[in-house]
C-alpha cells in the first residue's frame, strides 16, 4: 500500500492486514519527506521511473529510509513491502562497489527484522540474497509468471517458457527456505481473464495477484472478488446545508440497498470530478443528480462508458443530461413531444410483476414522452390520442424511474409507488451472495439498550426527593437484568448544577457497579450544532442562544468534548469496565468528517442519529434510516430506532408517546427485518408517571421476545463490520473476511451447509424467511454450500459464538454471553452431546436445547460416528 496516497485509519483498523510500500533501493524525489535527500546519496538515475539510484552504503542513507519505516509505524503500519531490491544491479560492471552494495542490503533487511521483529516483511525479488536474510523475512514477490508488461512500450505479452521455468524453479527455492512465494501478474483484460491467471498460477503453488501494467486496478487472486458497493451519483448542492443526510439518495435508497448487503457510496459530483475505473470497485451505479449539471456532456459519456463495461446503471428522477434522441439512441430509449393537454385523461397500468406499494401512481403530465425498447415497462401511461409514455423501467442495462413515478412527496415525506426492495434489486441485478446483516446474532434477532445522559438531574414527580437516574436505578436497571450503555453529561453534572454534584457522581459510581451496566459519554457540554461550532460560525438566532449548554467560561473543544469526557465517564466505573471508550452523539446528531476521523483516531466508538420511527400512523419506509451515513473514508453508525423525545413530539406530548416505538420493533421486523431491537431513551423519561409507564412498557414487550442481548458497544462494531466485511466467491460457496465482530451472513431462502467443510460456521436458523448464518469470531470464514450437512450446527442462541472447531469426529461450539446462556441446536443421529453439569439439557427430535441460570458461556461439545 503507498500510505502516502490513502488515509492512515486503514492502518488502524486492518493493522495486520496493511503492508506499507518502502522503496529501499531508489530515492524517490517526489516524496515529501522530513529530511531532504542528499546528492552524495545518490549513484545514478532511473530514466524509466524517473527516480534516483541509492548508495546503500551510505549510513545516513539508510538512517534516511529508517525515518521512513519509523513514520509509517507511527501511523499504524506494522508490515512493510520493500521495493527496488534489485537497483543496485547497475553496479554490475564494478564487481567490489556491486558486493559492499549487496552487503549494505543485506545489513539494512537484518537491522530492519531486528528493530520490528514482530512486523513481516515482504521483498520484491532480492533472488541473490535469500540464503543470508531468507531468516529476517517472510515473503518474497516477483512479476510475471504468465502476464507481463514492457512500460517502456506500454504493451502487455505472455511470458515465455524459459522466463516462466526459471521464475517458478526460483519462487521454489523460496518457498522451501519456508517463504511465501507472490506473483504478480499483468493483464488488461476482463475480471474473467483475471481471474483464470490468477488461477493458473494458484494450481502453480505460488500466491497470484493480477492487474494491470501501472498498478492503477485492484488486483484479483485466485478467489472471485464480490463487489459489495454500490456508487450514488448526487448534486450535494442542492440540499440543506450542502449535506447529503438531507438527500432521497440516503433517506429513500440507502436502506433497500443495504438490506440487500450492498453498500450504498454517496459521492457528489459538485464538488469532485466523476469517479475513473467504477469497474474495478463498484458493482453498479444509481444516477440521481436531479437534471442539469456542470456538464451534462461529461456526464452522458460517462454513464455511456459505464454501461459499455457492463455496470448497471440506474437513472433516477430528472436526466435530461442524457440529451435528446440522438444521445438516448444509445440506451435504447426515445423521447417524443406530449400532444396531449394537460387535463387529458391518462390511464396508469403497472406490470404484472408489480403492484402500487405506498401509494398508488396515477401518473403525470410530461411534456416530453419517454419510450424505450427491449425493456421491461414497470409502469406505463397511455392516454386519450393513443400516445404512451413509460416513466419506470426495467432495461437490459440497468433501469430508470422518472420524476414522481416512483417516490411521491406529501408534506415532506417520500412514498414509494413501487416495491424498492424489488425495483432496486431487478434494476441492478443483485446477486445472491451472503448477505452480513448487523440485525441478528446467533440465529436470534439482536436486543440492545442504549440511554443518552439528559435530565440526570431531573427530580421525579412520583417521588419528588429522587433524581431520575436514581429512579432508574431502583425501578428499571436493578429489574431488567439485560445489557444496558448508559452515558453521563459531564458538564451537566460538574457544572450546571454544582449543588448536586457529588450527589450525582456517588449515584453515578452505583449505577456503574451493577453488573450489565456499561458505561459511555455524552460529551461534555451537550453540542447542538457540530459543523457550526467547528467552523465557529455560531449563527445566533432569538430562538437560539447557545449551541451547547450553557455552562459559563466554556470555550468548545473537541477533545473536551470526546476523549476527556469519556475519561470522566469512566472514572465512575470499575476497571473491568474500562476497556471500550463510547460516545452517543448529541443534538442534531451530524458530525462532520473531520470529528468522525478524531474519534475513530483516538479509539472511540460513537453512535446516535437515524430517525428510524415507521408506525403504523405514518408506515412508509421514508422513516426507516439505513445502518449509518458515509463520510468518505467514515461513517456514522446510526440507532436502531428513535429515542421518547422524538415519540413525545420533542417531550411536548403525549408522554406516553414512546410505547409506540413496540410498533416500530414489529415493523422493522415484518415483512423484512431491517433492524435490530434498540430500547433508546433520555434519563428525564423517568421525570413523569406517563413517560415512565411507557418506558415499562416498551421493556416488557422487548424481555418477551427471542433475542441475542448485546452492549451498544458490540452492535457499534456490527455496523461498522457491515461496512468494511469483504466477500469472495468460490466454486461451492463463499470466503467471508472481517474484523470478526459482524458474525451473520443472511439468505433470503432455505440453505444447508456443509459445517465439517465449512471454516469459522457455527449453524444456520431460517427465520422470517430468511436463513440467518452464523459465524465465530474469527473474521476469517470459509462457507460451504451442501445439500447434505450431516454435522450438529447451532440454530440459535441469546449470546454469540466465539469460536467453532472440527477435529475429525469432534465438533466443539465456544458459546458467549451477556446474561445466563441458552442455545438450540441440530444434532443429527449419529452424533451425541457430551454432557455439562452447569447446564440443563432438553432434546426433542433431532434439537437439543441447553440453559443456565448463572453460567454466560460454555463450550458445547459433540462426537460423532
Amino acid at each position: 500500500m503507498e500510505a502516502d496516497s490513502i488515509d492512515s485509519i486503514y492502518a488502524m483498523r486492518y493493522p495486520k492486514k496493511m503492508v506499507a510500500y518502502v522503496s529501499v533501493g531508489e530515492i524517490e524525489p517526489w516524496r515529501k519527506t522530513s529530511t531532504p535527500y542528499k546528492a552524495s546519496w545518490v549513484l545514478s538515475k532511473n530514466k524509466t521511473w524517473n527516480s534516483l539510484i541509492a548508495d546503500l552504503t551510505n549510513e545516513a542513507y539508510q538512517t534516511f529510509i529508517f525515518e521512513r519505516i519509523t513514520k509509517l509505524h507511527k501511523m499504524g503500519y506494522r508490515h512493510f513491502f520493500l521495493d527496488t531490491m534489485d537497483a543496485y544491479h547497475v553496479t554490475a560492471k564494478d564487481k567490489k562497489l556491486f558486493k559492499s552494495q549487496q552487503r549494505a542490503l543485506i545489513s539494512f533487511i537484518k537491522k530492519l527484522h531486528k528493530k520490528y521483529p514482530h512486523s513481516e516483511i515482504i521483498l520484491n525479488r532480492g533472488f541473490e540474497i535469500l540464503d543470508r536474510i531468507h531468516k529476517d523475512v517472510n515473503a518474497i514477490v516477483a512479476e510475471s509468471l504468465i502476464g507481463r508488461y514492457n512500460h517502456a512500450k506500454k504493451r502487455y505479452s505472455m511470458v515465455p517458457k524459459a522466463d516462466h521455468k526459471w521464475l517458478l524453479d526460483t519462487f521454489k527455492k523460496a518457498q522451501e527456505y519456508g517463504l511465501q512465494a507472490i506473483s504478480i501478474e499483468y493483464s488488461k483484460k476482463s475480471t474473467k481473464t483475471r481471474l483464470e491467471i490468477a488461477r493458473k498460477v494458484k494450481k502453480l503453488g505460488i500466491i497470484p495477484y493480477v492487474t494491470d501494467g501501472l498498478l492503477q486496478e485492484q488486483g484479483e487472486c485466485h478467489v472471485e472478488r464480490i463487489r459489495r458497493d454500490v456508487l450514488i451519483l448526487l448534486n450535494q448542492s442542492v440540499f440543506l446545508e450542502e449535506n447529503p443526510i438531507y438527500s432521497n439518495a440516503h433517506l429513500a435508497i440507502s436502506m433497500p440497498i443495504e438490506h440487500y448487503g450492498y453498500v450504498p457510496i454517496l459521492y457528489d459530483i459538485s464538488t469532485k470530478e466523476l469517479p475513473r475505473r467504477i469497474e474495478d470497485r463498484y458493482h453498479s451505479v444509481i444516477i440521481w443528480v436531479g437534471g442539469e449539471t456542470k456538464n451534462n456532456a461529461k456526464l452522458y459519456e460517462w454513464a455511456l462508458k459505464a454501461k459499455e463495461k457492463n455496470i448497471r446503471v440506474l437513472f433516477l428522477d430528472n436526466f435530461s443530461y442524457l440529451g435528446q434522441n440522438e444521445q438516448l439512441k444509445a440506451f435504447g430509449l426515445k423521447k417524443e413531444k406530449n400532444k396531449n393537454k394537460l387535463t387529458n385523461h391518462m390511464q396508469v397500468n403497472y406490470n404484472a410483476s408489480y403492484a402500487p406499494y405506498e401509494i398508488p401512481y396515477k401518473g403525470s403530465h410530461f411534456e416530453e414522452l419517454l419510450s424505450t425498447e427491449s425493456a421491461k415497462e414497470v409502469l406505463k401511461v397511455n392516454y386519450e390520442n393513443n400516445q404512451t409514455t413509460t416513466p419506470m423501467a426495467i432495461t437490459p442495462w440497468g433501469g430508470y424511474a422518472l420524476y414522481t413515478s416512483f417516490l411521491i412527496s406529501i408534506d415532506d415525506v417520500s412514498h414509494w409507488t413501487v416495491n424498492p426492495y424489488q425495483f432496486i434489486k431487478e434494476a441492478l441485478k443483485f446477486d445472491d451472495i451472503p448477505m452480513p446483516d448487523p440485525t441478528t446474532e446467533a440465529g436470534r434477532r439482536i436486543l440492545f439498550t442504549h440511554i443518552d445522559g439528559d435530565g440526570f438531574v431531573e427530580f421525579v414527580r412520583m417521588q419528588k426527593e429522587s433524581l431520575s437516574m436514581e429512579y432508574l436505578i431502583e425501578h428499571i436497571y436493578h429489574k431488567y437484568q439485560i445489557p444496558h450503555t448508559i452515558s453521563l453529561i459531564q458538564g451537566e453534572m460538574e457544572n450546571l448544577f454544582p449543588e448536586l454534584t457529588t450527589r450525582m457522581e456517588e449515584v453515578a459510581r452505583e449505577l456503574y457497579q451493577i453488573p450489565w451496566i456499561e458505561p459511555a459519554s455524552h460529551t461534555f457540554s451537550h453540542p447542538f450544532h457540530w459543523k457550526d461550532l467547528l467552523q465557529k460560525e455560531v449563527r445566533y438566532s432569538k430562538f437560539e442562544k447557545h449551541y451547547h449548554l450553557p455552562i459559563k467560561n466554556y470555550k468548545f473543544s473537541l477533545k473536551t468534548e470526546t476523549i476527556d469526557s469519556i475519561k470522566y465517564a469512566l472514572s465512575f466505573a470499575p476497571r473491568s469496565k474500562q476497556k471500550e471508550k463510547i460516545l452517543f452523539w448529541t443534538g442534531d446528531c451530524q458530525p462532520t468528517k473531520k470529528v468522525l476521523e478524531y474519534v475513530e483516531k483516538n479509539g472511540i466508538l460513537t453512535m446516535n442519529g437515524g430517525d428510524t420511527t415507521i408506525q403504523k400512523k405514518h408506515p412508509t419506509l421514508n422513516y426507516v434510516a439505513p445502518f449509518g451515513l458515509q463520510h468518505d473514508e467514515y461513517w456514522q453508525i446510526y440507532t436502531g430506532q428513535q429515542n421518547e423525545n422524538v415519540y413525545t413530539n420533542n417531550w411536548l406530548g403525549p408522554f406516553w408517546g414512546y410505547r409506540n416505538v413496540i410498533e416500530t420493533f414489529k415493523m422493522t421486523e415484518k415483512p423484512y427485518r431491517i433492524k435490530p431491537i434498540n430500547i433508546y431513551y433520555h434519563l428525564y423519561i423517568a421525570s413523569k408517571l406517563a413517560s415512565f409507564n411507557s418506558l415499562k412498557e416498551v421493556y416488557e414487550w422487548a424481555v418477551k421476545q427471542k433475542t441475542s442481548k448485546l452492549y451498544a458497544s458490540q452492535y457499534i462494531k456490527k455496523g461498522q463490520g457491515f461496512y468494511r466485511t469483504a466477500l469472495g466467491k468460490i466454486a461451492n460457496g463463499f470466503e467471508i473476511r472481517n474484523q470478526g465482530f459482524l458474525r451473520t451472513m443472511r439468505f433470503d431462502k432455505k440453505i444447508n451447509i456443509d459445517i465439517a467443510q465449512s471454516k469459522g460456521v457455527a449453524g444456520h436458523n431460517f427465520d422470517n424467511n430468511s436463513s440467518y448464518v452464523s459465524l465465530d469470531a474469527s473474521g476469517k470464514y470459509k462457507l460451504v454450500l451442501d445439500k447434505n450437512n450431516r454435522s450438529p450446527h447451532l440454530i440459535d442462541s441469546n449470546g454469540w459464538v466465539h469460536k467453532v472447531k472440527n477435529n475429525n469426529k469432534k465438533q466443539s461450539f465456544r458459546l458467549k454471553a451477556n446474561v445466563p446462556l441458552k442455545a438450540n441446536f441440530y444434532v443429527p443421529k449419529r452424533c451425541k452431546y457430551l454432557p455439562n453439569e452447569n447446564f440443563k439439557i432438553k432434546t426433542t427430535n433431532q434439537q437439543l436445547s441447553i440453559s443456565s441460570l448463572k453460567e454466560q458461556g460454555a463450550t458445547v461439545v459433540f462426537l460423532c460416528q
